[in-house]
């Protein structure tokens, strides 16, 4: 999993030294793929646009007061609050809970257990950052030669975003030494 812009959960019922390990399929579709185990703790990120402040109909994302499940992740979270910057007006952090069932109440999980309306990526506080670049179309028509004052007056100056502060989930070091690929000059280890 890959999160471009990420903002930092803090699962406020766990202990700061919880970690629950969760298979993820290398490839969702082929099991032939095999799978990898990564950390869920009591910090993980999202990315931020997997949130908003204020909470509305057609939102079906994290808000405060709405559970979201976590992809694999076995039951939801709920958001019950939130930090901002007050120079940037950014939310820097969400407060959640983990909606787990308690299992001193003698009921099975799936009885208790109301599943959520979505699920989005998350990476654990243990993950690999990484710069990202995304390609847009070049030119913001579909014949930049017929833009007034030529093709140049046609580029798309939002053709290339850069999220240089993205995180991959642990799985990717493994995918990077099973690769049928060469390890190019900037993959090299050391």
């Amino acid at each position: 999993m890959l999160i471009l812009d990420p903002i930092p959960v803090i699962i406020e019922n766990l202990p700061s030294d919880y970690s629950e390990a969760i298979e993820l399929p290398f490839s969702p579709k082929d099991p032939t793929f095999g799978s990898h185990t990564v950390p869920f703790t009591q910090t993980i990120y999202i990315d931020r646009t997997d949130f908003r402040e204020v909470d509305s109909k057609d939102f079906f994302r994290l808000a405060p007061g709405k559970s979201v499940g976590l992809l694999k992740v076995p039951f939801p979270i709920k958001a019950t609050s939130f930090e901002k910057d007050d120079a940037t007006g950014n939310v820097t952090a969400i407060h959640a809970t983990y909606e787990k069932p308690d299992e001193d109440q003698g009921t099975t999980t799936t009885a208790t257990f109301k599943k959520p309306k979505t699920y989005i990526q998350w990476v654990g506080s243990s993950h690999v950052e990484a710069e990202v670049r995304i390609f847009n179309p070049l030119f913001r028509s579909e014949n930049p030669d017929a833009a007034e004052g030529g093709y140049l007056n046609d580029i798309n100056p939002n053709s290339e975003e850069i999220f240089g502060h993205a995180m991959i989930e642990t799985g990717i070091r493994e995918i990077r030494t099973r690769a049928p690929w060469p390890e190019e000059e900037g993959e090299k280890k050391g």
